[in-house]
């Protein structure tokens, strides 16, 4: 199977919750976006041989417009015209666009009470799914998308992950209330436009609570750090998650982050590119490398042209020998 690789550009230029629209938790942070300069990490992605990427929106609640109350009320117009740009970049580029609302990761990492209120109170999370996600899945074109992930990484917020945060932070949240949350905001995306897969990327080893929280999912989106690149297969996934469906090929199966762990680091100095040939291997019908900058290409935000690195030269040679029907 030949899958579609693409690349993350999780957020532009360094600027996480204030690349594209400003962010009501810092009304004095500045966004800088630049209708020119986003369209280059796309056609970077693109010379590499990459066909897609993966970019946020909501991150640490971007974009989100409140009320005096705090309640969510709408999408800031800056954030609506910034994913106009990045369609018409993208259909410019040759590239695709897989995209992602909130980060569960900026609940604790942040302390965000606004991403946290959308995901803890029921009232909030349904002004969410019908003021944010829905406008926005109604605006994204499917020529364009890969899919819409409405929360990455869940496990995060969950008693699961209490060890992995700093002591005498806030309290967890349930993954009764994660399921509520993904499922009433699933539906609010597919009624406003049927076409887009939607997701909740995780770890593989969280799929059985994934699956199992109500969300109602029909789709996988798993986040892989492996020292070797190394992908589970769709009997792993099907296992993990007590679900057959996911044997099926039709079954929509992506890896939206593929990346290796800090430590102990790469098993071989072009470990990351094992996902590529492993993602047709696999069956899956998208995989995303972590990351394009500093990875792929220098970091250097304030450049216009960009320095491939050694692994973005591995990667372009790789990419153009691939065969037609996949590696």
């Amino acid at each position: 199977m030949r899958s579609l690789l693409g690349v993350n550009v999780p957020y532009f230029f360094g600027s996480y919750a204030h690349d594209l629209a400003p962010n009501p938790r810092f009304p004095d942070w500045p966004c800088d976006f630049d209708a020119m300069r986003v369209s280059g990490p796309l056609l970077e992605a693109r010379a590499l041989g990459l066909e897609a990427v993966r970019v946020w929106l909501c991150e640490g609640g971007e974009g989100l417009a409140l009320d005096a109350n705090g309640h969510v009320r709408g999408v800031r117009p800056e954030l609506l015209d910034a994913i106009t740009v990045l369609e018409e970049a993208a259909q410019r580029a040759g590239t695709r666009v897989y995209w992602g609302l909130l980060d569960a990761n900026s609940v604790h990492r942040d302390r965000d009470a606004i991403t946290r209120s959308i995901l803890e109170d029921r009232d909030q999370g349904a002004r969410f799914a019908e003021h944010v996600a829905a406008v926005i899945a109604a605006r994204l074109d499917p020529r364009i998308a890969v899919g819409l992930e409405l929360l990455s990484e869940p496990e995060t917020l969950t008693e699961d992950c209490a060890d992995a945060r700093p002591a005498g932070g806030e309290p967890s949240i349930g993954w009764d209330a994660i399921g509520h949350f993904l499922a009433h905001g699933k539906q609010a995306i597919e009624s406003a436009n049927a076409s887009l897969v939607v997701t909740a990327g995780s770890m593989p080893v969280f799929l059985p609570k994934l699956f199992a929280c109500g969300a109602e999912l029909d789709a996988v989106d798993v986040h892989v750090y492996h020292d070797n690149g190394g992908l589970p297969s769709r009997a792993d996934l099907a296992r993990y998650a007590s679900d057959p469906r996911i044997l099926e090929p039709s079954f929509p199966l992506l890896a939206g982050e593929c990346g290796i762990p800090k430590d102990p680091g790469p098993a071989e100095p072009l470990s990351l590119l094992n996902y590529l040939a492993n993602a047709d291997r696999c069956g899956y019908h998208a995989a995303f490398l972590w990351k394009l900058e500093g990875d792929l290409v220098e970091h250097a935000p304030k450049k216009i042209r960009r320095a491939w690195t050694a692994m973005g030269h591995e990667a372009r040679a790789l990419l153009a020998s691939r065969p037609a029907g996949g590696f």
